[in-house]
């Protein structure tokens, strides 16, 4: 089997609610040995599962553990730490302490870790390991507190070597300061393993929020006959009352006619025209949401365009249209949700999704989820996190792919561990037992049970 672009690990220091180390991973356990099937067999590399999922209570660090791929992929992306990256370090450990996100995953040539460690707007450690056999650093880059300098160790052949020397040079004094990425200076480098690896970050892997609204409904894929019937069969298949998506393009003049009374959107799409015409043609794609409608925007060689999709419904044989945005939260949610199904299956991809119940009806979550677990030539990999007990079912997941999150009531830190390590009987009913404590990882409501109901006025 050709190897695939798989997430492998997350390794998560002093993030929001993790004050230790603390390791998400893809890896099957040697103790499941049913549905071998939910294993990609990669070639070379680590062999990796397909799907995992993730429950805890409120508050547990569920949630936490998505943003802090999230934060890496977004880092990665913009070239340089945020900001509000002073926010995400543990706020019980010592202040000083770094936040360490490191990530392994593979590609179809190579298998890496990559790692960043950051005080603020300090980048204090970064590298991209080759991990197939042994590691072997690609680059190291270290910040050194007594001088306030940074050291960079950059992998090399013989004929590189004074080219990289020159390089390596350049960045330590000026190219690369410190709240910037060597990773993304993957174009200025021209080392074939630091852009795969920047290419996986940035478009292999798929972090979705639940605020995420995506474009991929409105982009060229739609286009695409095969795609569009996909789609429209699955939405269909799920029953939210949606006939048929259309597709409508507009040129950019024409649209600011329309929104001629609202300036600041005007002034806004002015903007992205500004940025669009300095990207290469084709590139890139924004989402514009008014509060009334959502469009998305793209350029065509010298023209810009202004693409809507609108749902239509049939009412008595009559059809209707709607903008999305009139559409529920829930089916708005599924939008989002079509093209990742069609993606997993067809694409060596990584999807991870923070609350995919969020707005959806518990039926509609386990037809997804089964649309996309029971395929057996899945080629992509889907991680989410859930509240929806109803999916823990040992007929859906093997034991290694069910995992928990818990927060320690004393020390405040979340840790995770998978349901393989309780080792439940085949026939167990996995949804009553967890919803009985039997996993851990649920509410703890001693207190709640306690509350003085009446002296608030509340009748029992």
């Amino acid at each position: 089997m050709k190897d695939t672009d798989m997430l492998i690990r997350i390794v998560i220091t002093n993030f929001r609610s993790y004050r230790q180390e603390t390791e998400f991973n893809m890896l099957p356990s040697s103790n499941v040995r049913r549905k071998d099937w939910h294993v990609h067999s990669r070639d070379r590399g680590a062999n990796v599962l397909r799907t995992a999922v993730v429950y805890g209570a409120n508050g547990a660090g569920k949630s936490c553990l998505i943003k802090a791929l999230g934060r890496l992929q977004a880092m990665v992306a913009a070239g340089c730490l945020p900001p509000t990256a002073f926010r995400d370090a543990n706020k019980y450990n010592d202040s000083d302490m770094p936040v360490t996100i490191e990530g392994e995953f593979g590609t179809e040539s190579y298998q890496y870790s990559y790692g960043v460690s950051y005080c603020g707007s300090l980048c204090v450690e970064e590298w991209l390991y080759s991990t197939l056999r042994k590691p072997i650093y690609v680059f190291e880059r270290k910040h050194d507190v007594q001088t306030g300098k940074t050291n960079i160790k950059l992998a090399s052949n013989k004929k590189d070597e004074a080219k990289n020397k020159l390089l390596i040079s350049l960045l330590e004094d000026n190219l690369l300061k410190g709240n910037e990425l060597m990773l993304s200076k993957h174009d200025m480098v021209k080392n074939s393993q630091i852009t795969d690896a920047f290419q996986w970050l940035t478009a292999k892997l798929h972090v979705i929020f639940p605020e995420t609204r995506s474009t991929s409904i409105f982009d060229n894929r739609y286009s695409d006959e095969t795609f569009k019937s996909q789609s429209e069969a699955l939405i269909s298949a799920l029953d939210i009352g949606i006939n048929e998506l259309t597709l409508k393009d507009e040129d950019i003049e024409s649209f600011k006619q329309n929104i001629s009374e609202w300036p600041k959107l005007v002034q806004g799409v002015d903007g992205i025209v500004k940025r669009l015409s300095r990207s290469p043609e084709g590139t890139e794609e924004v989402m514009i949401d008014t509060g009334a409608f959502t469009v998305s925007m793209r350029r065509e060689g010298n023209k810009y365009f202004v693409r809507r999709v609108k749902a239509l419904h049939k009412v008595n044989d009559n059809l209707y249209d709607f903008e999305l945005k009139e559409e529920s939260d829930g089916t708005q949610r599924i939008f989002d949700f079509v093209p990742m199904v069609q993606n997993v299956k067809s694409e060596a991809c990584t999807y991870v999704i923070d609350e995919l119940d969020r707005s959806l009806h518990p039926t509609l979550v386990r037809a997804l989820v089964s649309r996309i677990v029971t395929d057996k030539h899945m080629k992509g990999q889907l991680i989410f996190t859930t509240h929806d007990a109803g999916l823990l079912d040992g007929k859906v997941f093997r034991n290694d792919e069910i995992w928990f999150a818990e927060k320690d009531r004393d020390t405040q830190s979340t840790h995770l561990y998978t349901l393989d390590e309780f080792k439940p009987r085949a026939d167990l009913d996995l949804e009553k037992g967890y919803l009985n404590g039997r996993f851990g990882a649920i509410p703890f409501l001693a207190r709640f049970n306690e509350l003085n109901w009446e002296r608030y006025g509340i009748q029992g």
